[in-house]
């Protein structure tokens, strides 16, 4: 598998020569499109964008007989199929030019990671870029930011059996100010759900305590359990049914039923989706960890919801959209002091404002009645009203 890593090594072929470029990252795609010319073939995504003599256009929209604008000049295809079968993809990153050449044809910087089916835009998913952690082990643990004294810091957790295939997955998340940001994760397939809540206990108590939201599904609510009662940690974030409202982050004292951990039911994890991908694609929330965006660009729209694509993992963004739906309950706002729904909305009110600020004001010449300013207006000399 190739890395999407900071590259510093390499350079990448371009129509103006050898150019810096940040990475490659891959894609698995369900289809994709083989175009092939008398000297030259590239098996690329629907979306991919070559350099035709019409200019760039998706490898979708080009048929045959149309000529490709090549290392050696323009040539003809001669056979474009559509194949529906999945295909690992590669795409240069954050090219200098913004061009590189592929087996001879002339590329540009596309947008195949991240289709319409993911929950985060491809734009987005394209700037994600992520750094060496300051902190690695071979465990599964990866610290980006050492704790902070006054921070407060919030732990959203997602459970596997350790049996080698879904991962036992946390995030670590610096709820202070936003943007929020992702500071440590932990991913592990081996794991003992036995063991795996002293795993949280210990960073959780490094990161200034931090408050613990466990997903109870399957064998989550065993980890939920003896996190707190066993390992007697006290920040473990309990839920109860509020009716229609359904789960709420709860103080012990809801009428319902109260439970540690929260259940990902289908309206936790569709709320928990919308507000991840806004927090995302707003810039409220920063991600620079490898397997997190790894994931992101394999979640997708399936039926009625949104998981990891065949083959793929989504353990860590799960914990992401547990967060999502953590930041709409009103334990969090108190918690924080912040609305992230408001602060988002307030965000496009200013730039709407700030987008029409130009265009000014018109003035019709005509009075809103029964305003006054404070100061004196007199009429015409035909009527004696004063005010």
């Amino acid at each position: 598998m190739v890395e999407n890593t900071v590259n510093n090594k390499y350079e990448i072929l371009t129509p103006d020569g050898w150019r810096n470029f940040v990475g490659v990252r891959k894609s698995t795609g369900s289809s994709y499109i083989k175009i092939t010319t008398k000297d030259n073939s590239v098996k690329c995504s629907i979306d991919h964008r070559v350099l035709t003599q019409d200019g760039y256009k998706e490898a979708s929209s080009i048929s045959k007989g149309c000529s490709l604008i090549t290392d050696c000049g323009p040539e003809q295809i001669i056979d474009i199929e559509s194949i529906e079968e999945p295909l690992d993809l590669y795409d240069a990153i954050e090219v200098d030019t913004h061009e590189y050449i592929t087996n001879g044809f002339i590329s540009h910087n596309c947008d195949f990671i991240g289709s319409t089916n993911t929950l985060i835009s491809s734009h987005k998913i394209h700037s994600l870029a992520w750094v060496k952690p300051k902190i690695q082990n071979s465990d599964g643990l990866a610290i980006y930011d050492d704790p902070i004294e006054g921070h407060t810091y919030v732990i959203t957790v997602d459970t596997s059996r350790g049996q080698g295939k879904d991962y036992s997955a946390f995030c670590v998340i610096d709820i202070t100010d936003p943007p929020y940001k992702v500071v440590a994760k932990y991913r592990n397939n081996l794991i003992s759900p036995m063991v795996y809540p002293t795993v949280i206990k210990r960073l959780a108590e490094q990161f200034n305590n931090a408050f613990c939201l466990v997903e109870i599904n399957d064998i989550g609510g065993q980890v939920a359990d003896v996190l707190y009662s066993d390992l007697e940690y006290e920040n473990v974030l309990m839920t109860s049914h509020q009716g229609r409202k359904g789960q709420t982050i709860s103080g012990g004292f809801g009428k319902g039923g109260v439970q540690f951990g929260v259940r990902t039911s289908q309206v936790v994890k569709k709320l928990g989706c919308s507000v991840l991908k806004s927090l995302l694609e707003e810039d409220k929330m920063i991600v620079e960890d490898q397997d997190i965006v790894n994931e992101l660009t394999t979640f997708v729209a399936k039926k009625q919801s949104y998981e990891a694509d065949d083959g793929h993992n989504d353990d860590l963004v799960m914990c992401l959209v547990l967060f999502g739906w953590l930041t709409r309950q009103e334990y969090f706002k108190n918690l924080t002091n912040i609305d992230v729904r408001t602060d988002i909305y307030q965000d496009k009110i200013d730039q709407l404002e700030e987008d029409m600020s130009p265009f000014g004001f018109i003035d019709n010449g005509s009075e809103e009645d029964g305003v006054w300013d404070g100061k004196d207006r007199w009429f015409s000399d035909k009527d004696d009203t004063k005010w």
